[in-house]
């Protein structure tokens, strides 16, 4: 199991409630690899917020900080090229119980689209369901109200891409249902306080086989590793980050 998958694996088993104690073995074999995986602000968060989730300290995982390593290329707010790397980079900060800088969150509200945000921050591309969905969850989680305008316009605009059936694509309203996108907007929604509507936990539901793997579209399983995990976290309850300490205080 590559690393990136093995951080992605801890978090969700945290999730559906397994103990930090069960998953040090797990978290031993993501440290190992780690160093040599966690070369973007992106990455080095993944092994952080494994770490988190596991109980262990991020600033000090098998001798390295992926802390220090996610904050490297931090200016003017900004960790990395990508939404990907600015949220999950938030979302591992918070889970280490570390403070977001405020101009993180300025980033983000500057680079929002018409609706909601793209992978890139890029102005005028087009707005996606999945990078939506974890800004949304990323800015909840480094203190954003609920009633911040931005996360309020983003959040609408993320539910009007549902389907018939309730689920979501990444490309918005006439995708068919895709695992990652409709977990990510469940959480987000979560985040946002409110309760995910019964139909789109429905379809997410609806993409898991006999085997209780989640395929990332009906007939197309692509990675079902990851469609799992990020499905394992929406219908658990959760929302990230997800962390070794109780979940009690966490909105659900």
């Amino acid at each position: 199991m590559a690393a990136g998958q093995q951080a992605d694996a801890i978090v969700a088993l945290r999730a559906a409630g397994r103990a930090p104690a069960s998953l040090r073995p797990r978290l031993r074999t993501l440290a190992s690899a780690g160093p040599g995986y966690a070369r973007t602000a992106g990455a080095a968060a993944k092994v952080a917020m494994a770490a988190s989730a596991a109980g262990a300290d991020p600033s000090d995982l098998g001798g390295v900080n992926y802390l220090r390593r996610l904050r490297a290329g931090y200016v003017r707010g900004r960790y990395g090229p990508s939404a990907f790397d600015q949220a999950l980079a938030m979302l591992a900060l918070r889970g280490a119980a570390r403070p977001v800088p405020r101009a993180a969150l300025r980033a983000l509200r500057r680079a929002r689209g018409a609706g909601g945000w793209n992978f890139g921050l890029r102005p005028g591309a087009a707005d996606e369901v999945d990078t939506t969905a974890l800004v949304i969850e990323a800015m909840r989680a480094a203190g954003a109200s609920p009633r911040d305008r931005a996360l309020r316009a983003a959040t609408a605009w993320m539910l009007r891409q549902r389907n018939a059936r309730g689920g979501l694509a990444s490309a918005g309203r006439a995708g068919a249902t895709e695992a990652n996108s409709t977990a990510g907007a469940i959480r987000a929604l979560r985040a946002m306080g409110r309760r995910p509507p019964a139909s789109m936990r429905a379809a997410l539901r609806g993409l898991a086989g006999a085997d209780g793997a989640v395929a990332f579209r009906r007939g197309e399983a692509g990675s079902r590793l990851l469609a799992t995990t990020d499905a394992l976290i929406a219908l658990s309850g959760r929302r990230l980050p997800v962390t070794g300490r109780s979940p009690a205080g966490q909105a659900r």
